[in-house]
């Protein structure tokens, strides 16, 4: 999750003295950004999960803050979520997201903030499973905050229940993810059509110094004694046998800035990425738009490097999963 300039909180009130707002209704449809329940010949569903995008030295999104609803649908409904639109139905919760002052202040009070989004992540996923799965096959995805967040649905709630056998997979980039986070059964994703299981990887320039990313990553998720290595798959192969893959590369980036109107048309071939050391090195071809955070950190990438790798590789575990029940699952 990428550390965001936020302004002077030093006259914010702490978690537990701040009036927090109120919990969204997930029987409403204002509670959601996308709630597809049309099936539309789409085989399988997708939960997805917002990254950040609530500014503020207030701890936690107010659902009526149009302007954050707003830079949502532009940013990432749009932007992230659109990628999924052939293969699953799509479903993806407003919540009262944790700010970017919680993200700065995560070993404090923005803990407690991060906690309190959780539980609305938490009701949306079971109001889903409750009213629209249908026993359907689901992928987890979800960006920065929305992949902590996904992390947890599935270490807490999908893990060891009947839910998991239903997991195409989870797209979890922009966290650094040890090995040993991962539950017993839903492992790291090794190979392109393997499922249950999890992706990830974390977008850095060639040339950039992880080393901090990496111990802070293994020092907020990891297990005591566990495997510290921090899970990179490389979304140009999906493949763990195959951390590099050389440029001309990719099945299609999504050129930016984020404006309105319809989408820009995927450009292939754009980019060169190998993991190294827990993080996946990327460069981009000449004239593709970066945003570039300190210290080389290119997280808001993660998903529109790979708009198109992410779109085919989801397509693909839905018919890989569907090859495994034998039934034509719909």
């Amino acid at each position: 999750m990428a550390l965001v300039a936020f302004g002077d909180g030093a006259a914010a009130q702490d978690f537990d003295r701040a009036v927090h707002p109120a919990p969204p209704d997930y029987a409403d449809a204002e509670s959601w950004a996308l709630r597809e329940t049309a099936t539309d010949g789409r085989a399988a569903d997708v939960f997805y999960i917002q990254p950040t995008t609530f500014r503020s030295t207030d701890w936690n999104q107010d659902m009526a803050d149009a302007a954050t609803r707003r830079w949502t649908d532009l940013s990432v409904t749009a932007r992230q979520a659109s990628l999924f639109d052939a293969c699953c139905r799509r479903f993806m919760p407003r919540y009262r997201q944790a700010s970017s002052r919680a993200f700065a202040e995560r070993l404090g009070d923005g803990a407690k903030a991060y906690a309190l989004a959780y539980g609305d992540v938490l009701r949306a996923f079971r109001s889903y499973v409750a009213h629209d799965n249908h026993g359907r096959p689901f992928i987890i995805a979800g960006h920065s905050q929305g992949a902590l967040h996904g992390l947890r649905l599935i270490r807490e709630e999908i893990a060891g229940t009947p839910l998991a056998a239903r997991l195409v997979i989870a797209y979890l980039p922009g966290l650094g993810i040890p090995m040993s986070a991962l539950p017993a059964d839903i492992g790291a994703c090794a190979a392109p059509g393997q499922t249950r299981c999890v992706a990830s990887w974390n977008s850095f320039d060639a040339d950039a110094d992880t080393g901090g990313y990496v111990a802070r990553s293994v020092a907020d998720h990891g297990a005591p004694g566990g495997d510290e290595r921090l899970l990179c798959v490389n979304p140009l192969s999906f493949s763990l046998a195959r951390p590099a893959v050389r440029g001309p590369a990719g099945k299609g980036a999504l050129p930016g800035p984020v404006t309105e109107g319809p989408l820009p048309g995927p450009v292939p071939g754009a980019l060169t990425a190998w993991c190294d050391g827990g993080v996946l090195r990327v460069i981009p071809r000449r004239g593709l738009f970066v945003e570039r955070l300190p210290g080389g950190n290119l997280h808001m990438n993660d998903i529109a490097f790979f708009w198109g790798d992410i779109r085919a590789d989801a397509a693909a575990r839905v018919a890989a999963w569907q090859a495994a029940q034998g039934d034509g699952h719909d």
